[in-house]
């Protein structure tokens, strides 16, 4: 865990996705993810408190769908919580950060935080 306030391992993953916001579609490049949100690049559209649903291509047909809100904006990053997936897009981002993270044992004791707090 970094010297922050942060409860939750972030990995640095530069992943391609893209933001739908209503009907517009933007293209983003994941900077950091973990279990309860995303740093996002190339989001200089977004307005903090804006909703949001970030898709994760992980795979042809697989992919992470959550949905969130802005947070945070500065320059063309935008910091995303994450406040609603089913389960199976669950799945993909607990093993995602896992399989990226310095420490993967200490990701499932993030598990319960992350539950008490959805």
């Amino acid at each position: 865990m970094s010297r922050d306030k942060r409860r939750n391992t972030r990995v640095d993953a530069g992943f391609e996705a893209y933001v739908t916001v209503g009907e517009v579609v933007m293209p983003v490049r994941t900077r950091n993810i973990s279990l309860k949100g995303a740093l996002l690049a190339g989001c200089g559209d977004c307005d903090e408190g804006t909703q949001c649903e970030l898709h994760l291509p992980l795979s042809a047909g697989v992919r992470i769908v959550v949905n969130g809100v802005i947070r945070r904006c500065k320059g063309d990053e935008a910091a995303m919580a994450f406040t609603e997936m089913d389960d199976l897009s669950f799945t993909f981002l607990h093993r995602l950060v896992q399989l990226n993270a310095p420490d993967p044992e200490s990701i499932d004791d993030e598990l319960l935080d992350v539950f008490e707090n959805f």
